[in-house]
């Protein structure tokens, strides 16, 4: 049991790092920088 629980928590780690990839790649590609997404995150954010 313990062996499948460890096996969930490393694949939702490489689900988080294949994600985080993939972002940095879509901003590369369309010239996003962390600040122009860090801005539009934080403007979402207080909307709600």
């Amino acid at each position: 049991m313990e062996a499948i629980q460890q096996q969930m928590v490393e694949a939702k780690k490489n689900e988080r790092a294949n994600t985080l990839k993939e972002v940095k790649r879509l901003c590369e590609d369309f010239g996003f920088t962390a600040s122009t997404i860090k801005g539009a995150l934080a403007k979402e954010r207080g909307e709600k």
